[in-house]
């Protein structure tokens, strides 16, 4: 699965891949906190839990490449 890039609250980028995450929650100040599986402390991000869900349900398998598929 590709990773999809975020925007975390102190403005930096993140990388997440979606299939580690466990869940997310609203956070105080309207943005969202992400929870990952084997993590106990959330990742904020800056947009609303809408925003974000659909942004990672978005996020496409990396297609295979044709090369590696010929040689198998």
């Amino acid at each position: 699965m590709a990773f999809v890039e975020l925007t975390d609250t102190s403005g930096e980028t993140v990388l997440v891949n979606p299939i580690a995450v466990a869940y997310l929650r609203t956070a105080g100040d309207g943005g969202t906190d992400l929870y990952f599986a084997g993590r106990a402390e959330p990742l904020r991000l800056t947009g609303a839990p809408s925003d974000i869900v659909r942004t990672l349900e978005n996020a496409a398998p990396t297609p295979p490449d044709p090369t590696l598929s010929l040689l198998a």
